[in-house]
């Protein structure tokens, strides 16, 4: 895939996807570096702090894994309000693989399935760091609001296509980081990718 922008052309190589696990749910109660108490001290859940101590003081002291998880199977919804939008959903572990060295560079990569382009952001990271650690393999911790939403939205869009598409990464090393987020853009103008459209009306942005 080429990507024209300005008077210059961005090739894109590609890498395959192999999957090592799906169908994982309540990755968010494997958390236990912090408990309830300890997580209520970080500023995105100081609005929880007061109805949380009062009406569930018994989990003050409990793994926030465990305390959540515990909550959701007694059917209480308001485990749901410490995970972000797409931190309870089905995911995947997958790795990306394909030429080493491009996978140690940094740059915009897409995401296609069946040939339609479907997501693109931008690794300001080693794409292997991003797609193998982070993306491929969704963190207890990366279930919660102060995680990483877009890595769990995206594992969870591959989780729902898996095995009926074919999934592709593909990727193009850049080193400006300038450069990276025009790229990026240019193809979300261009292509308008449905992963990125729709979770950029949610969130009120687009790409990472």
């Amino acid at each position: 895939m080429y990507v024209k922008l300005g008077d210059r052309e961005f090739g894109f190589y590609k890498l395959d996807v192999e999957f090592l696990e799906t169908g994982i749910k309540d990755t968010f109660a494997r958390f236990d570096k912090k408990t309830m108490r300890e997580l209520l001290r970080h500023r995105r859940y100081e609005g929880l702090k007061s109805q949380f101590q009062g009406k569930y003081e018994q989990y003050l002291d409990v793994p926030a894994g465990q305390a959540l998880y515990d909550l959701k199977y007694r059917g209480d919804s308001f485990y749901q309000l410490f995970l972000n939008k797409y931190g309870d959903l089905t995911y995947s572990h997958f790795v990306v693989t394909g030429n080493e060295t491009l996978l140690n560079k940094t740059g915009v990569y897409t995401i296609v399935a069946d040939d339609e382009l479907v997501f693109t952001g931008v690794c300001a990271n080693a794409f292997r760091l991003r797609f193998n650690q982070h993306i491929g393999n969704i963190s207890p911790k990366c279930c919660f609001k102060d995680g990483t939403a877009t890595h769990c939205h995206i594992n969870s869009k591959i989780t729902e296509i898996y095995p009926k598409a074919k999934i592709q990464f593909k990727i193009c090393p850049m080193s400006d980081l300038n450069q990276m987020k025009n790229l990026r853009n240019a193809i979300i103008n261009r292509f308008e990718p449905i992963w990125n459209i729709r979770y950029g009306r949610e969130e009120s942005f687009v790409g990472i």
